[in-house]
């Protein structure tokens, strides 16, 4: 049997090398931006934060902390809808 390929997947195979993938975030994953990097949707972030037991404010400042603010924002694209 055919395993179909995931959107992770799908968005690893276009992305260039240097772009981060973040632990736990696959599901926030939207596409890759023009430079190869993974593109994460924020609310999709903060939405999966808070299923592991964080309150919004905590996934909020986690994701403005330790997500956005790694590597200076380069090697990533974080989509605000």
């Amino acid at each position: 049997m055919i395993k179909p390929i995931s959107d992770i997947e799908r968005h690893l195979d276009c992305c260039d090398d240097d772009a981060i993938r973040f632990d736990g975030l696959d599901d926030a994953v939207v596409g890759t931006d023009q430079d190869g990097y993974l593109v994460y949707e924020y609310e999709i972030m903060t939405r999966l934060f808070i299923e592991q037991g964080m309150t919004e404010e905590e996934a909020v400042e986690w994701i403005d902390y330790n997500v956005i603010g790694t590597n200076a924002g380069e090697g990533f694209t974080v989509l605000f809808l």
